[in-house]
């Protein structure tokens, strides 16, 4: 601060006395007793001590301090401002009266908890079950809080510990603190009225719900009668005034009925199955799917462990070229950007800095530049042949570095417009502005307002996810089959229940001298049902190996396990399902060779098999 107030009065004393020289010497100078040269001289150097006084006002209003504190020239010490980037409460702070403070030193911290996110945490299979608009209610034990609210964004990636992604909401209550902790209830079906029974008042012989209806009662005895339900998705949380309770979506029940809710495991053992037979509604509940066994080409395959990885033009990691402290941002996980959107405001001292070079320079190189024309239009030997050239030469390298700070300024991220606001309009910009260079989410961000952050320190990384690839390793010998488009099927990992086709893009070109394997890099297909992959997403990828031959197969998900054995259930013509043991050859994936077990155009389940197999176990 010292040091600009007197740069700034010695260049106000300069711009003084160099005008009174110009006013006595122009007269003489023009009746040709002063050389011409002595002249262009001092006019120079009024304009180069007016650039000055310029540029210290620009250096002061960039500190923050009006210009006017330097008109006094009484002796004094001159205070920094310090001012909260933001309204709110003093969280802690490192000052003490008489402390020496470093340039960039962290001081106080202030928070604003008028209004907070909430980061609910979500399990790799459960993302695909949530989105935004959807209702939640979160629950802090530790402080009675119960408050309601909707997903408002949420991540684009995965974290890479944990395997977990997070959806946020935002809420503006005075009573939810930074730091709380609860659980989070994601209500993923807007709610309306349905018939409910207790939760505890459905069984199930594990083909069938059914719950026991009263039909009549006396002092002695009761009557009771089994009746299958069809239940829906949704429930209701218990309350003071009620139990828990579940939606039924179909069966010979109706409000008023009378349901057992304590004894039915008993009563349960009055009604078994001894078939297996499923119905038309049975089918339709338990989402069977049958098709018949066929002859069809299969190919060997090896099965890989793959994950999901973004091409370099997808994913983006912003950091501030040059040292300051975060003056404003706008970074909500999860949140998308366009491209060129500006996401943060950087106050460096080394911008200021290079945007004052670059108008101290421009306006240097703009006098030379006039200095030397009007020396070639100075006629005869007022001036001589070296001068002009020096001046000549001396305009032109002003001229280099002022592209050369231009080309400084373009390259840390500002626009072509903006640098030429501050060439000829002379606007200093207060903050270096951040942009996103891609479009896509906000995937992680560790800047708070206020914070000094270091020059190349990651601050902020977007993904976007239009495109990913999925990279596996395969052993080096099995690499020789992939050459060519090799399409495969593969299965995430956390939910085996999505599928979706890949094609073998590319193979690397080395082996790995440890795994003796090679990287391949695999690419989605596109479809209708094609789920949004996230970058670090585990997948599982099976690729076919070798020639195919055409052998007895089924699907692949027909097939079950039970312990060391294969089975899959054979649907009957006259309803009943048959559990058959199977001894299985090669898989290329979709479908797998059947070497003994079925016989062709027997129809198997490839859909609904688990939950034919929990009712396969309660028959007696």
């Amino acid at each position: 601060m010292e040091l600009l107030k007197l740069d700034y009065q010695q260049a106000v004393n300069d711009v003084s006395l160099n005008q009174r020289l110009l006013d006595m010497t122009r007269p003489t100078a023009l009746a040709g007793a002063v050389p011409m040269q002595r002249l262009l001289e001092i006019e120079n150097a009024v304009e180069q001590s007016q650039n000055r006084v310029e540029v210290a006002r620009i250096r002061a209003r960039t500190l923050g301090v009006s210009p006017d504190v330097f008109q006094n020239s009484a002796s004094g010490s001159l205070n920094y401002p310090i001012r909260s980037p933001i309204a709110g409460q003093i969280l802690h702070s490192d000052l003490a009266e008489g402390k020496y403070v470093e340039a960039l030193e962290h001081l106080f911290e202030v928070v604003n908890t008028d209004e907070v996110w909430v980061r609910l945490q979500l399990l790799e299979k459960d993302i695909f079950k949530a989105k935004v608009g959807n209702r939640v209610k979160v629950e802090f034990p530790a402080s009675s809080i119960s408050v309601e609210g909707v997903i408002d964004r949420m991540d684009a990636g995965l974290d890479s510990q944990t395997q977990v992604s997070s959806a946020w909401m935002t809420l503006a209550n005075q009573t939810i603190i930074p730091g709380l902790v609860g659980r989070g209830t994601i209500y993923t079906s807007e709610q309306d009225e349905k018939l409910t029974v207790p939760q505890r008042a459905v069984y199930s012989d594990g083909l069938q719900n059914y719950v026991f209806v009263e039909e009549a009662s006396t002092r002695t005895s009761a009557e009771y009668r089994k009746k299958t339900i069809q239940l829906g998705k949704r429930t209701l949380e218990a309350h003071k005034q009620i139990e828990p309770m579940v939606e039924v979506l179909q069966g010979d029940i109706y409000p008023g009925d009378r349901v057992v809710v304590k004894g039915g495991h008993e009563l349960s053992s009055l009604f078994f199955l001894g078939v297996l037979k499923l119905s038309s509604s049975d089918q339709q509940r338990l989402g069977i799917r049958s098709e018949p066994a066929s002859h069809r080409e299969v190919a060997s395959t090896t099965q890989l462990t793959a994950s999901v990885t973004l091409p370099p033009e997808n994913r983006s990691v912003l950091s501030s070229q040059l040292d300051g402290t975060v003056y404003s941002h706008k970074l909500n996980p999860g949140r998308y950007v366009e491209a060129g959107e500006i996401l943060m405001e950087i106050a460096s001292p080394e911008f200021h800095k290079l945007q004052l070079d670059l108008i101290s320079t421009s306006l240097d190189a703009e006098l030379s530049l006039r200095r030397a024309d009007r020396l070639d239009g100075v006629k005869g030997d007022a001036v001589s042949l070296r001068i002009v050239l020096e001046t000549r030469s001396e305009a032109d390298q002003l001229k280099a570095r002022a592209e050369s700070l231009r080309r400084q300024l373009s390259t840390l991220g500002l626009l072509e417009s903006e640098i030429e606001s501050i060439v000829k309009e002379r606007r200093i910009l207060d903050y270096l502005p951040l942009r996103s260079n891609i479009a896509g989410r906000i995937t992680s961000s560790v800047v708070t307002l206020g914070e000094t952050v270091v020059a190349s320190q990651p601050l902020v990384e977007i993904h976007n996810l239009e495109s990913v690839w999925i990279e596996a390793h395969v052993r080096s010998h099995e690499t020789h089959s992939l050459n060519g488009e090799v399409n495969g099927i593969a299965t995430i990992l956390a939910n085996p229940d999505i599928r979706f086709p890949v094609v073998v893009s590319r193979i690397g070109p080395t082996v790995n001298e440890s795994t003796r394997t090679q990287r391949i890099w695999l690419t989605p297909i596109a479809t209708s049902s094609s789920p949004q992959l996230r970058s670090g997403a585990l997948i599982t990828v099976v690729l076919p190996i070798g020639s195919p031959t055409s052998t007895l197969a089924i699907p692949s998900s027909a097939i079950l396990r039970d312990g060391v054995h294969y089975f899959s259930f054979v649907q009957k013509d006259d309803g009943y399902v048959d559990r058959r043991r199977l001894k299985i050859g090669r898989s290329d994936g979709a479908y797998t060779e059947i070497v003994d077990g079925i016989e062709a155009g027997e129809l198997v389940v490839t859909a609904g098999g688990r939950e034919l197999q929990t009712a396969f176990a309660s028959l007696r």
